[in-house]
């Protein structure tokens, strides 16, 4: 199934919108979706959600031979998956553009800057070494993924613990989580991909949604000057691990480095909420109390139509210049109103029955309960 195209006016209202300094869910430039981080049953299995954007990851070990290159090094293996579940355009079992993208990004995240140390996965050199897998699944895609899952992937990552494993003459043991306690991945920086969607030749817009990214990209399609999607890479010092940019060219230098100030301020405050929500976990399972995913699932998801209005702000309106119709004038428009046939139901209720205007748009009839039994 294709993606759904936006229309001309859907694109000329999100730019107008934009260039006025507002947003279609009524958030400034620098604002954020609101950020949720919960943990399963397991070490390393954790759910992210970025507003409605939704990524499941997992972290998964097995002890294989290591490369020969890096004798004495484990492997780290990231692997991004995009079901239907997420959107209807993808199909099941597939590889796209997108799904390549985001293995790229994260794998120049989190590999090529030696956040983890994989020399502690070693078990015995040129021989035996641990195998983390992550895997990513796209639960729901309403823009910005990868800040989404490279979230889900550190969360994943600083969250999962490994078996640990006793040598003996030529033989491994691998003990349980009831001989012994597991050992954490060790974690020299944790950083995070931040993304930011350009309009135009000075507009940023953090956290940008599916429909302001579908916009900034059909702008590079058609030619426009100015528009994009820019990915920083930050950690926690305030050092930049990653930059990649989708779309046209940046006219604007002051626009890189406006970006990399907001990453670095943004990238801080999200680690301290994944360091916060693992200590929590931590002390949950210390006192032996039973953790899943049930708390994410609140009153909110179980109504399949419920959806928060938009606050858009519209300018040259004044509640004041809207003409209210007075009671008189209600009145006058029910008399003008035409006699019902003797087919309407209203002809044949008995005059005991109560009417009340609710509205001057629809008027509404309450029937009182002794004129419904007559």
């Amino acid at each position: 199934m294709r993606e759904a195209v936006l229309s001309n006016c859907e694109k000329s209202f999100v730019q107008k919108i934009v260039s006025g300094g507002h947003r279609l869910d009524g958030r400034t430039y620098n604002e954020t979706r609101k950020l949720h981080i919960a943990f399963g049953s397991d070490y390393g299995s954790c759910i992210v959600s970025l507003g409605e954007t939704k990524v499941l990851a997992q972290v998964s070990c097995e002890v294989v031979q290591p490369k020969q290159i890096r004798p004495n090094e484990g492997i780290l293996y990231i692997n991004v998956e995009i079901s239907p579940m997420a959107a209807p355009q993808f199909e099941a079992n597939r590889q796209t553009d997108l799904t390549v993208y985001l293995n790229r990004l994260l794998e120049k995240c989190y590999k090529d800057s030696k956040c983890i140390d994989l020399e502690s996965l070693c078990i015995v050199v040129e021989e035996k070494v641990w195998s983390l897998r992550v895997d990513i699944k796209i639960l729901n895609h309403e823009g910005n993924l990868i800040e989404c899952a490279s979230i889900a992937t550190l969360a994943s990552l600083a969250h999962f613990k490994r078996p640990d494993v006793t040598r003996s003459g030529d033989k491994i043991i691998i003990h349980t989580v009831a001989e012994k306690d597991p050992i954490p991945t060790v974690l020299y920086h944790y950083p995070v991909c931040l993304t930011f969607a350009i309009f135009g030749s000075n507009i940023l817009l953090s956290d940008p949604s599916f429909i302001e990214e579908s916009v900034c990209m059909c702008n590079v399609e058609e030619g426009n000057t100015g528009g994009g999607l820019l990915v920083v890479g930050m950690n926690q010092y305030k050092e930049p691990c990653l930059l990649d940019l989708t779309g046209g060219a940046i006219d604007n230098v002051n626009l890189v480095h406006k970006a990399i100030l907001r990453a670095a301020e943004k990238g801080k405050e999200v680690i301290d909420v994944l360091k916060k929500t693992i200590i929590s976990d931590d002390t949950l399972r210390q006192k032996r109390v039973k953790i899943n995913f049930g708390d994410v699932i609140t009153n909110e998801h179980k109504q399949s139509l419920c959806k928060k209005d938009l606050s858009i702000c519209l300018k040259n309106y004044n509640v004041n210049d809207v003409k209210m119709e007075t009671e008189e004038d209600i009145s006058d428009d029910i008399e003008e109103v035409k006699e019902p046939s003797k087919y309407d139901v209203v002809k044949s209720l008995p005059q005991t029955a109560e009417m009340k205007v609710k509205t001057a748009a629809s008027s509404w009839i309450e029937i009182s309960s002794e004129s419904e039994e007559d």
